[in-house]
């Protein structure tokens, strides 16, 4: 999983930017879905695997924050730049 895990901290990575100060809110699939401008290799379900690894908490990485949460059932990650958001109010 370590290409896995650097295509996800990438696709993090660039997210984040983008969507500097607002951060970053999708499901599994959306996450999978943006990843694809990084490479076509990682699936729903690895992302499903990392979501699964981290219910409910949150980890830092290369600059960006991960939230694990729930909504509706759904399987939601936040990513926000750690320098300039705190997820957590």
């Amino acid at each position: 999983m370590d290409n896995n895990f650097q295509i996800i901290l990438q696709t993090a990575e660039q997210l984040a930017t983008d969507y500097g100060n607002e951060g970053w809110t999708g499901d599994c699939n959306d996450f999978t879905q943006a990843s694809s401008s990084i490479s076509q290799e990682l699936t729903n379900l690895e992302v499903e695997r990392l979501w699964d690894e981290f219910a409910h908490e949150e980890f830092t990485a290369n600059g960006v924050t991960f939230l694990f949460t729930r909504k509706n059932g759904d399987k939601i990650i936040n990513l926000y730049q750690s320098d300039k958001n705190c997820p957590l109010k």
